[in-house]
């Protein structure tokens, strides 16, 4: 499976940690908060025993598949037409992730930190840098992440210790004060992100060694810290009532970071973690979507792109307040984006369930 595109599980991993967890590290954690309030970390306890049940799941059908393209072994075994529907899907999944965290990442800088400038001028920068990375290939990528991602983890350890000073832990207490319901309807928004994990299958052809377990327990224990961490430490720090009022409680742990009487208002830090994380997600599916496609001639790559490019505009754009977003995504675009991912997994799972003892359709061509 090595080729001069291939990347190694390792590499794999980082990937995930950057653009899987950057939905969990930001954009999941107000809706968790708000629906479970201070036992919202047992949410994400629940969302990991789910994701060790689907990981089996996830294990079975890259091994079955052979780490082949999925259209291409899709096509093999129930034709063209299904093959099409499917990978269109999933074209339109990655294509709304996308989409959602520009969205976030665009309204969210020009709000805090550029409200001079047109929000349409930074949507059209942030696509055309991601769009031009993910036309230049998954190692790209990939080795653009591991220089970011060095300092994304440098700056989350630096605002996690400067802030030990004002985290007091007794206020994730007592437990359970509002009974089980909250946390199971919570752990919805926390499996909503960590099952992006999919996103490896869609890479198969490009991963030098097969997925183990242990592999794919790795990388839910690394999204699950990433996602408790700072649900944790926003709690201790600004209390469960405070903490649910915030829009992005991951962004304002940086306003309270104070070291002796002259360093403080570091919180412009945060730009790099923000943006690094969002450039990577959004450049990685739209690789991702070129990849599913299964272009064999480059060319074709920009007449996808360039739609792509108008529709993330438009979304980005899109005259709707930060609210009503913000309501959307909880209420309709998690639940659903988890939906789709399960009823995905179950489908593939049954596919290669009954194909097993066959030898699959040809390809028609």
């Amino acid at each position: 499976m090595k080729n001069s595109e291939s990347i190694t599980v390792f590499q794999l991993t980082l990937l995930g940690m950057t653009a899987v967890g950057f939905n969990n590290h930001v954009i999941v954690i107000p809706p968790l908060i708000q629906a479970a309030g201070r036992d919202s970390w047992m949410s994400v306890l629940i969302s990991f025993g789910f994701m060790l049940l689907w990981g089996f799941l996830f294990v079975y059908i890259h091994k079955k598949t052979r780490q082949q393209h999925l259209f291409l072994w899709l096509q093999q075994h129930i034709g063209k037409f299904f093959s099409i529907v499917i990978v269109i899907s999933i074209c339109l999944y990655v294509v709304i992730l996308a989409a959602s965290t520009l969205r976030e990442t665009i309204i969210w800088a020009n709000i805090v930190f550029l409200p001079a400038t047109p929000v349409w001028v930074l949507a059209f920068l942030f696509i055309l840098l991601c769009v031009l990375t993910a036309a230049s290939g998954l190692r790209t990528v990939s080795i653009i992440n591991v220089f970011l991602l060095f300092f994304i983890i440098i700056l989350g350890f630096f605002v996690a210790t400067a802030n030990l000073q004002f985290k007091d832990y007794s206020l994730i207490l007592p437990l359970l004060e509002k009974g089980y319901s909250p946390v199971f309807k919570a752990s919805i928004y926390a499996a909503s992100g960590m099952i992006e994990l999919i996103m490896f299958l869609f890479l198969q052809q490009k991963i030098d060694a097969p997925i183990r377990y242990r592999h794919f327990l790795v990388n839910a224990l690394l999204l699950t810290g990433l996602t408790i961490g700072p649900l944790i430490g926003a709690i201790a720090e600004f209390g469960p009532v405070e903490a649910s009022r915030q829009r992005y409680p991951a962004y304002e742990e940086w306003g309270l970071v104070q070291l002796g009487r002259f360093v403080e208002h570091v919180d412009y830090l945060s730009i790099y973690q923000w943006m690094s994380g969002a450039f990577i997600r959004v450049s990685l599916f739209l690789f991702i979507m070129l990849e599913i496609l299964n272009l064999k001639d480059k060319r074709k790559v920009w007449w996808i792109l360039l739609p792509v490019f108008a529709v993330l505009m438009g979304l980005t754009l899109f005259p709707v307040s930060d609210m009503q977003s913000y309501e959307f995504l909880k209420s309709i675009l998690l639940p659903s984006l988890l939906l789709f991912v399960v009823g995905l997994s179950v489908l593939l799972g049954g596919i290669v369930i009954m194909t097993r003892n066959k030898g699959g359709r040809q390809p028609n061509g």
